[in-house]
């Protein structure tokens, strides 16, 4: 992996952590029409760039992926904000963050994928730092069952989301991809919010701008980031890069909010940067070998 690919995800992980900051500060909004409202205005953001610069169409070929991924990708979010309801923000945000470990076994057992042994030791040390930060208060117990499965099917929606995605960013370019993609993902959130009566309108303006930022820092410069990437990339090696969110959240949260950071989360956050970074060299190396 280029140093620049790396570069790209650290800003993709610094993006995609102000999600649960925003999140926090739009107490008054379902979240399902969180969800909803950040896949639909990153889609729209994305349909309105390609106005002024022309971007070709996806593949008919690539359509039907296309929708699939973006179901997935609405199903993430669902499950992950049903999770979070469901059962203890950490049990959530360990389970949610497991993704990696699905794309790795798609790419072994499914594709056949020969992977560099050292791979799962970087992987290994980055999910060991996401144990160690939530260890502390992590449950579970029978009352958050539903919860827990729930943060578990989300990763590996995710991981099929991403899976499918490199097979189609080998065709497309990102935004071609991603446009489309945020548009089936809010499609099917906007059923999800017919199906739960979720109302999706009447917000303030101080809510408005909370859902336009959402939209744009952590989807369009965050997700498309990722995106990107696939197509230089294992889909693996990407998934692991959002790991690194709750130690970012929390500096964040101890900035804004003015939330306590624990030991627990220096230590573990110190962990998961280091298994990227071993990710990231391994992975270089090995790219430099072939």
């Amino acid at each position: 992996m280029n140093y620049w690919i790396f570069i790209l995800l650290l800003i993709a992980m610094l993006s995609v952590s102000t999600a649960p900051i925003i999140g926090k500060l739009l107490v008054n909004i379902d979240p399902i029409a969180i969800s909803f409202w950040r896949m639909f205005i990153g889609a729209t953001a994305l349909w309105l760039y390609s106005g002024f610069y022309y971007q070709k169409s996806i593949k008919r070929k690539n359509i039907p992926k296309t929708i699939i991924s973006g179901i997935f990708l609405g199903v993430h979010f669902f499950l992950f904000f049903y999770a979070v309801k469901m059962t203890k923000i950490s049990n959530a945000t360990f389970l949610g963050t497991l993704a990696p470990i699905f794309t790795l076994i798609i790419e072994v057992l499914i594709l056949r994928r020969r992977i560099n042994k050292l791979i799962f030791l970087g992987l290994a040390i980055s999910l060991l730092g996401s144990l160690i930060i939530i260890i502390s208060d992590f449950n579970f117990s029978s009352d958050y069952t539903m919860g827990n499965f729930a943060a578990l099917l989300c990763s590996m929606c995710l991981a099929v989301s991403f899976i499918i995605s490199e097979n189609i960013r080998n065709d497309e370019n990102t935004i071609s991809y991603t446009r489309s993609l945020y548009f089936f993902a809010s499609l099917t959130l906007f059923i999800i919010s017919i199906i739960y009566q979720v109302p999706l309108i009447g917000y303030n303006q101080y809510e408005i701008l909370g859902l336009l930022t959402l939209g744009l820092i952590p989807t369009i410069l965050g997700h498309n980031i990722l995106y990107y990437t696939m197509k230089f990339i294992s889909p693996t090696i990407v998934a692991t890069f959002p790991m690194g969110e709750p130690l970012i959240a929390s500096i964040m949260g101890f900035i804004i909010f003015g939330e306590s950071i624990n030991i627990s989360t220096l230590i573990g956050g110190s962990i998961i940067i280091s298994g990227l970074f071993s990710l990231s060299i391994i992975q270089y190396n090995y790219e430099k070998s072939q």
